[in-house]
């Protein structure tokens, strides 16, 4: 079996549960783990270098961070996943969630049905340094015909007479930070999850998002920049081998500056394993 055989049907399924499309994250798992025979791919399936735990497991792999101005080698955890499904399913989060500071970032990729477009859309949310990310892709996803793999799962947009650019997409893992339909027109501080199951509908042309339990049945619209999504409960973070400051600021939505402030570090290069820091 070869390695695309072996990764598709995670990737088909991620896409039914997300509307990303395959051809897209196969071509990001064969040019991030080479193929699946990265060390890291190799023992911790995981395909696209995420740090940290996943259900609590991790490897430890070497890695090149900037310290004190000089880049240097450095032990780090990355998430060790039990198949490829929960990689795929990590990556897709991270497209469907985006980032603490902006939960769009990575919104043009939700739904899109060209893979050329797709690919340039990762690319130009910043996903990767490299300038020729977005071209390695297609060039992938075209010398293998990847594209053959969208075409069993895709999931059309759905258009309305009011809206012509709504698209579902089912919620895999619940999303912290969102009021539901009801208590967004109650305007209430109480602040929920969306739960798994749940469906969400974007409204791409007026950035209106719209809660409800069953696909194609109507719930309330919300305009998420009207809500406050933010509380003031301190975060805390327990520090795992190689992690810096820097890691953890952009980790957190938060900057360097901010967390050494919180924890009073005299010196933020210094952070030792173990040791528990307020980030937010």
């Amino acid at each position: 079996m070869s390695f695309i055989e072996e990764i598709a049907p995670y990737a088909k399924r991620v896409q039914e549960e997300s509307n990303i499309l395959a051809s897209l994250l196969i071509s990001q798992a064969i040019l991030e783990s080479a193929w699946g025979k990265s060390k890291l791919a190799q023992e911790g399936k995981n395909l696209f270098g995420i740090k940290g735990t996943y259900n609590g497991q991790s490897v430890t792999m070497p890695t090149w961070e900037v310290v004190k101005g000089q880049r240097v080698e450095v032990q780090a955890a990355f998430r060790k996943y039990p198949s490829w499904y929960e990689s795929f399913q990590d990556l897709a989060n991270l497209y469907l969630n985006g980032v603490s500071w902006d939960r769009n970032k990575y919104k043009r990729i939700i739904g899109e049905e060209n893979y050329s477009a797709a690919a340039n859309a990762v690319q130009s949310a910043g996903y990767a340094t490299d300038p020729n990310y977005a071209e390695k892709l297609i060039n992938i996803i075209e010398s293998h015909q990847l594209v053959n793999y969208d075409d069993a799962t895709r999931i059309p947009p759905v258009h309305t007479p009011a809206a012509q650019s709504q698209r579902y997409y089912k919620v895999v893992q619940a999303i912290p930070g969102y009021y539901t339909a009801e208590h967004a027109k109650k305007r209430t501080s109480q602040r929920i999850v969306v739960k798994e199951g749940t469906y969400i509908v974007f409204n791409e042309s007026q950035g209106m998002i719209n809660i409800t339990s069953k696909k194609g049945i109507p719930g309330s619209w919300i305009n998420p920049s009207d809500l406050e999504l933010t509380d003031n409960q301190p975060i805390y973070h327990l520090v795992t081998a190689g992690e810096t400051v820097s890691e953890l600021a952009l980790k957190y939505g938060t900057t360097i500056q901010k967390i050494s402030s919180l924890n009073t570090l005299q010196n933020v290069n210094k952070i030792y394993i173990g040791q528990k820091l307020r980030v937010k």
